[in-house]
This record gives structure tokens, C-alpha cells and sequence, in this order.
């Protein structure tokens, strides 16, 4: 790119912080940001500002000395698309976990879920004083999620984040600190809401599909409407907002993680509109996998300035080379101008940065009122991060004079300092892929009930009962105000109406079907129990095996095996919470049941006698194939077909769905 008005901040290589994810402009004009770690290195985030005049970065706070973290826990190691400013000058953000306790090999969020000692506790609600400096802890909202983004809702003082784990929206009051929890909003991994030039907020699920926030009204709106889509190269199925800003028309455009537009909204209207490929090409740069934009903002001219960051993510994340040895290697993010709302055509740029140093992936672009922008690189290998700010009134002008080839080591293949640290890379990639949280790879893709009842019914897509009839026809009761029937054939869903609706004869059979019989077990029994919870060893579940034998869990996610007037313990199938149901194969030779608390990730269990219990793991996918986005935690039925070769799991939330396994 010109060097025209063109400033760079870089940290140093060797760094132990060499990640920023969040970053924004205070009323003082100064850039504040998280300079976070990541996957190994221990590290807790810094905030930080950025000073224009004088291209320095001061530390503000070291979070481990505001939030009181334990020694063994995963690390509070970023805030994450969450820095606000409240109306008195006070930043108010979220912390964020990217990074390991000492413990483990690399970071493992969902494998320690639910571990007290080295799992993650919360992220902690942060607010700072840039005026006095003091720092205070609001604590944290929700215990063992982490929050992956946080906007702040001025008229009526309120924090909304979107849980990374989970998927749901909490509404944070700071009147009164109370926390709702809104629902489940997007699969998993979303992190970008946007606020619009209507006061209410914008967000997307994983799977695409938008919504609003009525901020009035706290309610959550569904807009019938599903993001493009670009599938790339890349192993991983993301298709949620990646960022936002409100155009000179006062529209909200929009981009995408991932797809190759962008998409602009007019919210007096909720009319969407595809305004084209962000890029002159198919391709950003040559070899890469994937290409996404991260950052995207507005001049004082009403001009759409981005930049298109890609990557190419070797053996573990190409689907090219899925599975291979091939590494990773570096790339340069490229500059981008659009003057989108006047009917211009992106124009390319160049390089961002300096001959000496070209950022990798770039989280953030911000133009400030005196048009001046800050582009955020991070993730420049095990690098120290960059800032790269441009004086656009100077740029402009000589903005398609390009100043040649970069000489930053990190575009150059051959480099030993990269080919290590990409080498260790796909090492920690590979500890990750071997030791999976995940229970299996659907058979077909997940059957959407909130999508078919969508837009006006999706909280009465929650699942409480499965069955299958004769003709390997599946069938279920799906709503808590309102209640459906649906079933699904062959994968897909065939029909879904109202209960009421349906016969009485069809209604009288899928009720009784369904009806779960608590099992009356003789007072003689003493079932399994954690040690001074033994009122909570209640049946709540139970199959039969053979031989007469049952299988039998109880409130508390203890299993046992009763044979006549005999109880074998085999301990619990979930860190937390009851079994939620059992299934077995029509031989008896093997059970399935989902157990877990209604805010822990859910498990999957099976049950035979040689291999005894057996913890499968979570429910989640998001593989880029026709199956794509799964995941679902609050799992409440299960049942097998009359072959024996199909599982159903049914979730019991608001985002509710019925995924298919091959047995």
C-alpha cells in the first residue's frame, strides 16, 4: 500500500501477548484494546491505549490483580468484541478466554467445562476509569461460560453478551445487576452484536440466521432472513456477523464470518439487501484457504474502508490438506475501499502496513473523527501484535500508488523463526484433534424445528419427547405455552402442527407413546447417591436390558443395573445434573441416554456389558459439509429406531432441533 500518512506501533516478536480481539475509540480519541494470549503461553490480558500523537502503547490494567483469579484455572486471557463507553467516560468490557492453565497441554474450554479447580470460572464484567485509573470487578454473570461478546445498551443501561459455549444472550441490568437469561440465540461460537441506527441490536446465529434485540421491549425477534454463505477451503462452518457499521443512508452493512459479501439492512424497514463480493476476485491473495473481514468502518466522506484478511491453515484446517503434515503458512491482509453506499465498486489497495511489517489477521478497523484509521493486526504467528494507523485525508489521494513488495519475514515460506512456530502449531492442533469433546459426526444434517417454526414460534421448538412408530417414521412433542407435533422421515421433517391440531387418534398415540414412566423402584433399593446428596438418589429414568435386568438413572447422573433384588453402581454419566432419558437397541444389547445439568454443555452416554459405561461426549459439529452446524446442550430425549441402526437426540431449548446418528 502508499505509505502516505501511514503510522505502525509494532510489539515486540517474542512477546508473550500476541493477540487483540477487542479494541475501540474512547471519547479522549484514544485507541484502548485487549492485548491478549493465546492456546499455550498462560497469559492473562492487558488493557492497553494507543496513543496516535506519540505512536506509544501504555499498560492500563493487568486483569489478574482486578479479577482474583486461582492459579490452576484456564486463563481470562482476552476481552473479546466488548469494549463499551458508558455515558460518564468509564470502559465497561468482558473477559474472554483463549489460553491454558499450566496444566494442561493447550486449551481445552469444553473438555474442563465443568471442572471447579482448572476449568473456567466466567468471564468477569471489567469496568475502567481512563480519568482516575482504578479499575473494579462487577464479578461474573455467568458461571463456567465465556463471554464472547459484549455491547452496551445505553438508553437503558444494560450490558447484553453472547455466551461462546453455549449460545445464549444475557441481559446484564447495571441498575441492579440482575442477569436474564434470554435464551439460546446461535448454536455456539457467535460473538458480534451490532447496535443499529434504531437503538435495538442486531446479532446472527452460526448457522446465519439474524436476529433483533428489542432493547424496549428484551425481546428477541427473529428476521427470517439467512446470511450468504461462502464455504471456502476451511475445515470449520461458521456463517454468523462478524462486523458492522452504519452507513451515510443509515443502513447497517454488515460482514460475514464466513461469505464473500456484503450484506446491508434497513432496520425501518427489515429489509436485506446483498450488495456484492467484497473482493475484484475470488481470491484475496494466492494460497490461501479462506478470506474474511474482520474489520470494517466508515470515513467522515461516508466511504466503507475494510480490510480482507486471509489465511492459509495448513494440514488441520485446509480441506485440502485435512489430515496432512502440510503447514501453515503467512499471508498479508489487504486494504480495501468501497464506496458502498453511493453505488462504487471495491477498490483493492495493496498490502496493509509497512514495508517492514504487514499484519496477518486484522480484528479491527476504526476511523476516528479526524478520519484517522486504525487497523488492529494480531495472530502474526507467536509475534507481537500491530497497529497500523493512516491518516486517510493524506492517503487518499495517492491511494492507488502502490509502494512495492514488503520485506516482513513472515510472508517468506522458508523462514526458520515461522516454520517453527507453525510447526508447534499444528502440534498443539493435533492435541486438540486427539483428544475430542465431541460424541460423533451426524448421520444427516440437523433437523431445524425452530426453523420451521420460525419467526413466530421458536421458543416452542424446545424437544421433551421422542418416538419412532413401525415404518421408521420418527415423531415428537416439541413447545412448553404452545405444543407441536412433528415427524421426520428419511432425515428431514415431513410435517409440524399444532397438537391440538392433529387427530385424535394420532394426538392419543403420540402422547401416550412419549409419556415417560417414572420408575416406581421398592423402597428396598438403595440407589447410588453422591455422599450427603443421598436425597437426590430419585429414579428418573430406566430401560430394560436383558436378562430382566434395568437400567436405571437417577436424579442426580448416577446409573446402576437392578437384577432382581440386586443394585451394581456404575457411577455418573454426567459431571452434573440427571439423566434426562435412555434408549435401548431393540436386542437390549446397548443403551443411549443424555444426562447433564440445564446449564452444562450436555453429554452423551451409552451403556453396554463389555464395555460398560461409556461418556461419548457433546453433541456438536461444524464441519463444512452438508451436515454443517450442530450444537445443542439441553438434551432431553433420546430414542432408536426399530432397526436399530438410528439414534435421535432431541434438545430441550430454544433453539430446538433433532440431530440423527448412524449406530
Amino acid at each position: 500500500m502508499n505509505q502516505t500518512g501511514v503510522k505502525q506501533y509494532v510489539f515486540p516478536l517474542d512477546s508473550e501477548h500476541r493477540a487483540i480481539w477487542d479494541s475501540a475509540i474512547g471519547p479522549d480519541g484514544k485507541l484502548y484494546f485487549g492485548l491478549g494470549t493465546e492456546i499455550s503461553t498462560c497469559g492473562y490480558v492487558r488493557l492497553c491505549e494507543y496513543d496516535y500523537a506519540s505512536n506509544s502503547v501504555n499498560e492500563l490494567v493487568r486483569v489478574e490483580e482486578v479479577i482474583m483469579p486461582s492459579h490452576r484455572a484456564i486463563r481470562a486471557s482476552k476481552f473479546h468484541t466488548s469494549i463499551n463507553f458508558l455515558p460518564d467516560g468509564r470502559m465497561i468490557m468482558t473477559t474472554h478466554t483463549t489460553d491454558k492453565p499450566p496444566a494442561y497441554p493447550t486449551w481445552m474450554p469444553e473438555a474442563y467445562h465443568s471442572h471447579l479447580w482448572e476449568g473456567f470460572a466466567g468471564s468477569n464484567i471489567i469496568i475502567y476509569d481512563p480519568k482516575t485509573g482504578n479499575a473494579q470487578n462487577l464479578g461474573i454473570p455467568v458461571p463456567h461460560e465465556t463471554i464472547y461478546g459484549s455491547i452496551y445498551d445505553r438508553e437503558h443501561n444494560a450490558l447484553y453478551s453472547l455466551g461462546m459455549l453455549r449460545g445464549h444472550l444475557y441481559r446484564i441490568s447495571l441498575d441492579d445487576l440482575n442477569v436474564k437469561d434470554m435464551g439460546k440465540v446461535s448454536e455456539c461460537y457467535s460473538f458480534r452484536l451490532l447496535m443499529g441506527p434504531d437503538g435495538n441490536l442486531y446479532g446472527a446465529s452460526k448457522s446465519g440466521y439474524v436476529y433483533k434485540v428489542d432493547t424496549k421491549e428484551q425481546k428477541i425477534i427473529d428476521m427470517n432472513y439467512k446470511l450468504p454463505y461462502s464455504r471456502m477451503d476451511y475445515t470449520r462452518s461458521f456463517n454468523n456477523i462478524s462486523n458492522g457499521s452504519i452507513g451515510p443512508d443509515g443502513r447497517l452493512y454488515m460482514s460475514i464470518m464466513y461469505a464473500d459479501d456484503i450484506v446491508a439492512l434497513d432496520t425501518s424497514t427489515g429489509k436485506f439487501e446483498n450488495m456484492g463480493p467484497y473482493k475484484i476476485a475470488k481470491r484475496s491473495v494466492r494460497g490461501e484457504n479462506r478470506n474474511i473481514v474482520w474489520g470494517l468502518d466508515f470515513d467522515n466522506n461516508g466511504v466503507l474502508w475494510y480490510v480482507v484478511t486471509s489465511a492459509n491453515d495448513g494440514g488441520y484446517y485446509s480441506t485440502n490438506t485435512s489430515g496432512s503434515d502440510v503447514l501453515e503458512y503467512g499471508l498479508p491482509s489487504t486494504l480495501y475501499r468501497w464506496d458502498i453506499a453511493r453505488g462504487g465498486k471495491p477498490e483493492y489497495l495493496g498490502m496493509l502496513g509497512t514495508k517492514q511489517r504487514v499484519p496477518c489477521h486484522v480484528s479491527e478497523v476504526i476511523v476516528d473523527k479526524n478520519n484517522i484509521l486504525y487497523a488492529v493486526g494480531t495472530n502474526h504467528g507467536y509475534d507481537g501484535p500491530d497497529i497500523t494507523a493512516i491518516d486517510l485525508n493524506k492517503f487518499e489521494p495517492n491511494r492507488h500508488e502502490l509502494d512495492g513488495d514488503s520485506d516482513d519475514p513472515f510472508l517468506d515460506r522458508t523462514s526458520e523463526r515461522y516454520i517453527e512456530q507453525f510447526t508447534d502449531l499444528q502440534r498443539l492442533n493435533k492435541i486438540a484433534r486427539e483428544n475430542s469433546f465431541v460424541f460423533s459426526t451426524p448421520a444427516k444434517p440437523p433437523v431445524r424445528l425452530w426453523r420451521a417454526l420460525a419467526p413466530d414460534n421458536i421458543e416452542n421448538s424446545n424437544v421433551t419427547a421422542l418416538v419412532w412408530d413401525d415404518q421408521n417414521t420418527l415423531h415428537g412433542i416439541c413447545g412448553t405455552d404452545r405444543q407441536f407435533a412433528f415427524s421426520i422421515k428419511d432425515g428431514k421433517l415431513s410435517s409440524i402442527k399444532e397438537l391440538n391440531d392433529c387427530s385424535p387418534e394420532y394426538k392419543e398415540w403420540l402422547i401416550n407413546s412419549t409419556r415417560r414412566e417414572i420408575p416406581s423402584l421398592k423402597s428396598k433399593y438403595k440407589l447410588p447417591s453422591y455422599p450427603g446428596r443421598q436425597y437426590k438418589a430419585v429414579p428418573v429414568a430406566e430401560v430394560e436390558l436383558t436378562g430382566g435386568r434395568r437400567l436405571v438413572g437417577t436424579e442426580d447422573g448416577m446409573l446402576c443395573i437392578i437384577d432382581g433384588d440386586k443394585v451394581f453402581s456404575l457411577g455418573s454419566a454426567a459431571p452434573n445434573g440427571p439423566i434426562r432419558d435412555m434408549a435401548a437397541k431393540p436386542d437390549k444389547s446397548i443403551v443411549y441416554g443424555v444426562a447433564g445439568d440445564e446449564e452444562d454443555l450436555g453429554y452423551v452416554f451409552s451403556y453396554d456389558d463389555e464395555n460398560g459405561l461409556i461418556w461419548l461426549g457433546n453433541v456438536y459439529h461444524d464441519y463444512p459439509d452438508e451436515v454443517g452446524t450442530v450444537c445443542s446442550n439441553v438434551l432431553s430425549s433420546v430414542a432408536i429406531s426399530p432397526d436399530g441402526k438410528t439414534l435421535a437426540i432431541g434438545a430441550d431449548e430454544r433453539l430446538g432441533c433433532v440431530v440423527l446418528y448412524d449406530i
